[in-house]
């Protein structure tokens, strides 16, 4: 069923991923499925809640009518995330996407607390629940539906790379969770007078308020500035050192803005000897090459540093000791020399890990200082701590 949707839908553009109008073609697919397939278990569910007086079936009904809203704001954003960019946003709209799916969790959410109450209130006072074999298939075959639209977005948000959907799937399989408890409440309320059915109710409730809280957590992380794919760091990484008068990279930045829309600046070390319009034109290819591969738009700066000289390379081979005998996490770039009559200043960046204080770094400084100065009394270290910015 899934690939017959896809075909019908797409045709010969399925396989074209990467292009922004089948992405969103994919979005509006997914969509559209779930907000017919969500309104039909509604209705049902919300039937038979009514029928059998079932708090729990009544709840697990509207936290369908949720998932179809939901729907509804996935088409939404996918539609605005793949409008092309314009003077007012020059680099598109793409995290719309995840502004989507944080609306979604909000309602999730809000349904959630909404049903904890009216649970919590069917315990306090407890009501008989009636159980029919009919109501018991009708939850059956829900949980079968939720089961392939969970391996249905599955599907679609593996192929187009959609945080959305893939949060559309968990929440499908949440909903199969959910409706296996309500069933089994239903069951067990044959059984009892004790109110199953409203601690079943509070049970799903809180389901449903951890799911909402979870997606919100997934979708927030992108917008925040979370960072960026280490395959896609690599990449980038591998693809700029493979031009032959590149030396090394550093500071390599990329920014997200929406699934496959992404921006990255790093400074490339270049022989301060070598011509300047050849380095350009190397650094022009390099960019080119990183938009091939990983289509991601790069803006590489050039970093002079001085090779083949005897003196300058064994003063950074001494400070590279001196940081690995610190630490050997600590990495270090931008090192230069400016030598006087009694003192010789050694300049250069020291990226340290995330999660060091103040006074951790400030101690750092301070044994860099002492470690140089006992291997030659002229060294005088300049140098300016940072972090990483990619992983």
């Amino acid at each position: 069923m899934t690939e017959f949707l896809i075909r019908h839908v797409l045709g010969e553009e399925r396989n074209k991923t990467a292009d922004a109008r089948v992405r969103e073609k994919y979005g509006l697919l997914s969509g559209a499925v779930g907000l017919f397939c969500n309104f039909l278990l509604f209705a049902a569910k919300l039937l038979i809640g009514f029928t059998t007086g079932a708090i729990s079936i009544a709840a697990d009904a509207v936290n369908n009518l949720s998932d179809g809203l939901s729907s509804l704001i996935s088409m939404i954003g996918f539609k605005v995330s793949g409008r092309a960019p314009d003077a007012q946003h020059p680099f598109g709209y793409g995290r719309t996407e995840y502004i989507a799916g944080l609306i979604v969790s909000l309602l999730i959410c809000v349904v959630g607390v909404q049903f904890l109450q009216t649970s919590a209130s069917r315990i306090l006072h407890p009501e008989p629940v009636t159980f029919t074999v009919v109501s018991a298939v009708v939850l059956v075959l829900t949980m079968l539906v939720k089961l392939w639209m969970g391996a249905f977005n599955h599907c679609v948000g593996t192929r187009i790379d959609s945080p959305t959907l893939l949060a559309a799937m968990q929440d499908s399989i949440n909903d199969v969770i959910t409706t296996g408890v309500v069933l089994i409440g239903m069951v067990a309320g044959r059984f009892t007078t004790l109110p199953v059915d409203g601690v079943i109710g509070v049970l799903v409730a809180l389901f449903i308020i951890w799911a909402g809280i979870g997606i919100a957590r997934d979708t927030l992380s992108p917008l925040i500035g979370q960072a960026a794919d280490r395959e896609v760091v690599k990449a980038i990484g591998d693809t700029v050192l493979e031009s032959p008068g590149i030396l090394g990279i550093h500071d390599l930045i990329v920014h997200n803005y929406g699934v496959g829309k992404s921006l990255a600046s790093l400074h490339a070390e270049v022989p301060d000897t070598a011509d300047i319009v050849a380095v350009h034109e190397l650094i022009d290819e390099a960019e080119r090459a990183v938009w091939e591969k990983t289509g991601v738009y790069t803006v590489i700066h050039m970093d002079p540093v001085r090779v083949g000289d005897p003196r300058i390379d064994a003063m950074r081979e001494t400070t590279l000791n001196v940081l690995a005998k610190i630490n050997p996490e600590l990495t270090m770039h931008d090192f230069r020399v400016v030598e006087g009559e009694r003192r010789i200043n050694l300049i250069f960046d020291v990226v340290v890990p995330f999660g060091y204080t103040d006074e951790q770094k400030e101690e750092i400084r301070a044994r860099i200082h002492t470690g140089l100065k006992a291997r030659d009394k002229r060294y005088c270290p300049v140098v300016t701590l940072e972090h990483k910015m990619t992983l």
